[in-house]
């Protein structure tokens, strides 16, 4: 469901389509919470017949992208369509805000 990437993977991930990609840390309850909300947001109806693709990082594996990014707390959510961001978010995202921010 949710792809694990790389620093060396992040730009050809995010480069075409509707792409969602989770900053987590091993361990952090938040992150592990916020897998399990992506997970279910996928199977919603706001996200149905959307052609999304979910990937995630490891905030200590992908230190390149984490500085390019300037991800500060953890977990991060972004949002890129056809490789430009269109939305972020740190800590807790609700099904809502999800919802807006891929509209």
């Amino acid at each position: 469901m949710i792809k694990e990437i790389t620093d060396a993977e992040f730009e050809s991930a995010k480069a075409s389509g509707l792409n969602i990609l989770l900053f987590y840390k091993e361990k952090c309850p938040y992150c592990n919470a916020m897998k399990k909300i992506l997970t279910k947001f996928s199977g919603m109806p706001a996200a149905q017949g959307k052609d999304i693709s979910y990937f995630q990082l490891n905030r200590e594996d992908c230190p390149k992208t984490v500085e390019r990014l300037e991800v500060g707390r953890i977990p991060s959510l972004f949002i890129f369509r056809d490789g430009e961001e269109i939305a972020r978010k740190s800590g807790d995202v609700t099904y809502r805000q999800l919802e807006k921010m891929i509209a």
